[in-house]
């Protein structure tokens, strides 16, 4: 699955409208993957994390870099 980069996670298209974060939901952890982390070096060079952020009706799961640029944003019910 190739990876795209996005200004914030509303921007991917993926989170549904009127979807809000869940103050404390929120799980940062760096990325240990290898290869995913190879790739999304190549979109952009520098530190990345694997986020979890529960919502009000799901949460999502992506990638985030230190810019506040994203990738690979999935919304789970």
């Amino acid at each position: 699955m190739p990876l795209y980069l996005y200004l914030d996670v509303y921007a991917s298209g993926s989170v549904p409208l009127g979807w809000r974060p869940v103050r404390g939901g929120t799980v940062k952890y760096p990325v240990r993957n290898r290869a995913v982390l190879f790739v999304l070096r190549t979109l952009r060079a520098g530190r990345w994390q694997k986020v979890i952020k529960k919502g009000n009706s799901g949460e999502i799961h992506y990638f985030e870099h230190e810019s506040g640029a994203v990738a690979g944003v999935k919304f789970f019910w």
